[in-house]
């Protein structure tokens, strides 16, 4: 059996599927109303699914946390078992189900309607039950599962998890949430790394790595090499520049016995790259990789305080 060819058609299925999806979004005319009241209350959003469409729901939820709408999951069962107390009055609550009839769901309509709650619902079956009890309503019909036997969910639980995204990206768009509210709300890990720090927790202070422009040749070699950090900076009202193991080893290579009548001045790199201390990790990511260098210099008002390395930024 070609099971390669058996993938690629859960591809081709899939696809379908999600354009047929898309068809259908174009076509709900309450969209727009959605987003404009979860904004506008800023309310909770409570998803709720069983099954496969709880395991969508919770990834949405998810998502919808972390991108700036409050939302927790709650699973249908453990919530007609006294969950519900942590449903308030103004939340809004999301029900996911393939087919609209799912039993864990629909009896929690007694309670979700004399509590007061709008209804969101994510449902394969337009003509359903919660379709019809819903105050918006995502329609997440599909002509076809992937699976060969068309049971599984396969292109429903898709489409219902970019559905989810749909929403979600919706409400960031129209909270205005930016990269610093991502930041803060992701502290842990690389993204966190990334968008929340900045050349002040890399730099290496250059204190004992400052000499002079008139050094000879012999002596530079000797400090960077004492120094313990392969660099030397020049930090003068006239001349400012930077210099590595690297360009000693290109200067040696270039004038060979000549280097030894040379000075520090003659070695430098002047006009070297610069970055202020508040430059962002994502910034000097670029810079490095752009440039194609592996160190940099750190100014705080217009001084030279110290400088990183491209290595301290893959550290993470």
């Amino acid at each position: 059996m070609n099971y390669l060819k058996a993938a690629i058609d859960v591809f081709d299925i899939e696809l379908e599927q999600l354009n047929l999806g898309l068809s259908q979004l174009k076509k709900n005319g309450e969209f727009d109303s959605l987003v404009d009241h979860l904004t506008k209350t800023n309310c909770r959003i409570v998803v709720i699914g069983m099954g496969k469409s709880g395991h969508i729901g919770g990834k949405i939820s998810a998502s919808l946390a972390s991108t700036g709408t409050h939302s927790f999951f709650l699973h249908p069962a453990e919530a007609y078992h006294g969950d519900l107390g942590m449903v308030s009055k103004e939340d809004c609550i999301l029900l996911l189900s393939n087919s609209g009839e799912t039993e864990e769901i629909l009896r929690l309509f007694p309670f979700i309607q004399s509590n007061g709650n709008r209804i969101i619902s994510i449902v394969g079956n337009m003509e359903s039950t919660l379709a019809k009890n819903s105050d918006w309503v995502l329609d997440a019909s599909v002509l076809k599962e992937a699976c060969a036997i068309n049971l599984a969910p396969t292109s429903s639980s898709t489409l219902s998890l970019i559905l989810g995204d749909c929403l979600t990206v919706s409400l960031m768009k129209a909270k205005k949430f930016q990269r610093e509210d991502f930041a803060r709300l992701h502290p842990g890990g690389f993204i966190g790394q990334r968008l929340l720090t900045t050349a002040k927790d890399y730099i290496i202070p250059i204190d004992s790595l400052v000499i002079k422009s008139n050094l000879p040749f012999d002596r530079l070699v000797k400090r960077i090499s004492l120094g313990g950090r392969g660099i030397a900076i020049i930090d003068e009202e006239d001349h400012q520049g930077i210099i590595t193991d690297g360009d000693l080893r290109r200067f040696l290579e270039k004038w060979g016995r000549e280097s030894f009548r040379k000075n520090a001045i003659d070695v430098m790199t002047k006009d070297p790259l610069f970055v202020d201390i508040s430059t962002s990790y994502s910034e000097m990511e670029s810079i490095f990789v752009h440039k194609k260098i592996s160190t940099i210099l750190v100014k705080d008002h217009d001084l030279i305080i110290g400088f990183v390395r491209a290595s301290s930024l893959m550290n993470l």
